[in-house]
């Protein structure tokens, strides 16, 4: 009995030196190493594009960073200077550089989450509705794009009522057909 009880704790204190429990208690990632050996693979992501769901949810992460990006720098280019407003003759001063700051970042702000939304919103349908009509036709062509920039124009369209559905999707069907026309991605 006592032979056992002294082996266990050997077996305990093994278990209890730095590196174990480094190793088996911290949290954190092992990175990926490329081996030759199956005792490691890759990591597989290959899921995201093939589901049509997966293909919208890449097409609204993407679509909202490009958008952020695009309302930053179109927030730093507009003109937010105030117009010179002139009472009796004499220039009313400017707001401080405080409050000046804090409006343009506010309108910064949000002209970035306006193209953040209008940008996932528009890649989200598009690269969504592609996919489903390429699953539903069984053929990838040029036409996937034009019918999903239909579908992509009327929702843009669908709450100022049914003939701005109608413009919209004709015209994002023909844009894509242009686009797709110049880029040759379906020659």
């Amino acid at each position: 009995d006592s032979k056992l009880h002294q082996r266990a704790e050997n077996d305990a204190n093994k278990d209890m030196s730095l590196s174990t429990l480094t190793s088996k208690s911290l949290p954190y990632f092992q990175p990926w190493k490329p081996t030759s050996g199956p005792e490691q693979l890759p990591p597989d992501f290959t899921f995201l594009s093939e589901s049509c769901g997966g293909k919208a949810a890449i097409g609204v992460f993407g679509g909202g960073v490009m958008g952020l990006l695009m309302g930053v720098f179109l927030g730093a280019m507009s003109d937010m200077t105030p117009p010179v407003t002139v009472i009796g003759g004499k220039e009313v001063p400017q707001a401080p550089l405080k409050e000046q700051m804090r409006t343009t970042m506010r309108a910064t702000a949000e002209k970035s989450m306006y193209w953040c939304r209008q940008f996932a919103f528009i890649t989200g349908v598009f690269s969504g509705s592609e996919c489903l009509v390429e699953k539903y036709r069984g053929k990838t062509d040029v036409w996937n794009s034009v019918l999903s920039g239909c579908v992509t124009g009327a929702a843009m369209q669908a709450k100022a009522g049914p003939s701005s559905a109608a413009f919209g999707c004709g015209g994002f069907a023909a844009f894509s057909l242009v686009i797709d026309s110049v880029m040759g991605t379906h020659s």
